[in-house]
């Protein structure tokens, strides 16, 4: 009988919090469709992150384009109106920028 402290070839080297523990599965798969899925849908979350940044980043500056070319004509309103957003947006856009 193995005592407590005793390691098996599967443990992990170094005797840190997973001593003991079972081995943990490879990031590559999983039996457990429920695990893949989560997988699948932490990646497509991760692009989705990705894609809405550069959205974000190409508004901040068609935004700031138009505040630039006529300020009288694209007041935050005028920029919240057209865009559907709120004002308080539009401004957070111009400050940011400065």
């Amino acid at each position: 009988m193995a005592s407590r402290g005793s390691r098996g070839p599967d443990a992990p080297a170094g005797g840190g919090p997973d001593h003991g523990a079972a081995p943990r599965p490879t990031r590559r798969g999983t039996s457990d469709p429920r695990a893949a899925r989560a997988r699948e849908l932490h990646r497509k979350a991760a692009e989705a992150d990705e894609v809405a940044a550069r959205y974000r980043q190409e508004r901040d500056r068609l935004v700031l384009q138009l505040r630039a070319d006529d300020p009288a004509r694209w007041s935050y309103s005028a920029i919240a109106d057209a865009l559907g957003c709120s004002p308080e947006l539009v401004a957070l856009v111009v400050r940011r920028s400065r």
